[in-house]
């Protein structure tokens, strides 16, 4: 089977360049181990080659020339707040829908996968015939402009849609009126063989060390070290993270506390409030600031000494969340829908009440003073990943996909 993947969002598909790129490339990576040809169409990107070939994927960039080549520079969402960023996002996603339809009318494919609606409305309006072969991914919720949103544009018209949280389902079917027989529900996944639990304390120790020396920040064995990651937006939840933190350290007393933040820069007004909220919470030893790229090696290195990891999403769930999953660690999210699959409050992790700083306060504290707690907890989570959201879960894809040929 020939499979594209057409990919237009301002990251490159690669592991640790966020969490939708790491899921189209472990995907893509697994459906090609299995005899399929898998190639993946994105904008080319500074420094990468036009024609490439990674772990058995076939990777075309197309040159464009409105946005940025550099990968995750400019977030749609903030482009697109100024009329000139609006203007120069239509006109590169243009562009690209423009250039894949050329490209597809060379090269013919057995099914074509879109991920994000601003190329994929334009491929859809104009290429008819190619719509029964279209699968769409649905990854965001709510819709941003009701029953006239372009997702449902094409979900209304293509072969297939795949949406990877069970209450976007529910919605699409109920509310949305989508045929149940137009849209499926296959879970996000994760490379559990690649994301393992490390407990060996040699390995740690060397691994803290590591992290010491590369971003100054020392990580003990006696701290609890809690792990934010994501990107710096209201929606995340930040503030009501470092409130909780400044009670844990400034009215409970656990100065033994050490949160590290690592977060990419989408919006710039919210980093600078987050970083005078901790200054004037007087928690500059307590909560560290990382926005630069790490590795997926080094963010794999920094989940194995993590004690909790912490999303405390006001809305929009984040695959993240999946990684430390794997890595065999306890979570404390926000009790919202988009997490429920992968928190299970009092089995895997603890949920709260979301921008409850004092509830958040709460559930990270029951952890700390409940180390055996944690370690159950986070062979829960191991357990949990591996049998839901594994990347075993490509086969699903397949049958999708199979299921699009007969028909």
């Amino acid at each position: 089977m020939k499979i594209l993947h057409v990919y237009d969002e301002h990251e490159r598909v690669f592991p640790g360049e966020g969490s939708g790129p790491s899921i189209v490339y472990n995907l893509a990576k697994r459906v090609a181990a299995m005899g399929h040809e898998v190639t993946i169409l994105e904008r080319r990107w500074k420094g990468l080659k036009s024609k490439e070939k990674l772990d058995g994927i076939n990777f075309i960039r197309i040159k464009l020339h409105f946005c940025s080549s550099i990968s995750r520079k400019e977030p749609p969402q903030v482009l697109i707040r100024k009329p000139i960023g609006l203007l120069r996002f239509i006109a590169d996603r243009t562009e690209f829908a423009i250039k894949t339809l050329i490209h597809l009318t060379k090269n013919p494919y057995d099914i074509i996968v879109l991920h994000f609606p601003f190329a994929a409305v334009i491929l859809v309006a104009l290429a008819k015939k190619l719509r029964p072969r279209m699968v769409y991914t649905e990854w965001i919720v709510p819709f941003p402009f009701g029953r006239i949103s372009p997702d449902l544009y094409i979900m209304k018209r293509v072969g297939m849609t795949i949406v990877e949280h069970r209450n976007i389902y529910h919605k699409l079917v109920h509310d949305y009126k989508i045929s149940r027989d137009k849209v499926i529900y296959i879970p996000t996944c994760v490379d559990t063989e690649e994301f393992y639990p490390q407990n060996d304390e040699n390995v740690l120790s060397f691994l803290r060390r590591e992290f010491k020396n590369k971003y100054k920040i020392n990580i003990s064995k006696e701290e609890i070290f809690l792990l934010y990651v994501g990107p710096f937006t209201p929606r995340k939840g930040l503030e009501t993270l470092v409130k909780a933190v400044n009670i844990l350290v400034n009215e409970l007393g656990h100065k033994e506390i050490l949160l590290l933040i690592k977060a990419t820069i989408v919006e710039k007004k919210y980093l600078d409030y987050i970083l005078s909220l901790i200054i004037q919470s007087k928690l500059t030893e307590n909560v560290r600031v990382i926005t630069e790229h790490i590795s997926n090696d080094e963010m794999k290195n920094l989940y194995h000494i993590t004690d909790i990891c912490i999303a405390p999403f006001l809305k929009d769930g984040s695959t993240s969340v999946l990684e430390p999953l794997a890595c065999g660690k306890p979570l404390v999210g926000a009790k919202i829908e988009e997490l429920f699959p992968m928190i299970i409050d009092g089995w895997n992790g603890l949920l709260f009440k979301p921008g409850d700083e004092k509830d958040l306060a709460k559930k990270i504290e029951y952890l700390i003073k409940h180390p055996l707690e944690r370690k159950r907890m986070g062979q829960k989570s191991r357990k949990l990943a591996e049998e839901e959201f594994d990347c075993k879960v490509a086969e699903k894809y397949l049958s999708v996909y199979r299921k699009l040929l007969t028909n």
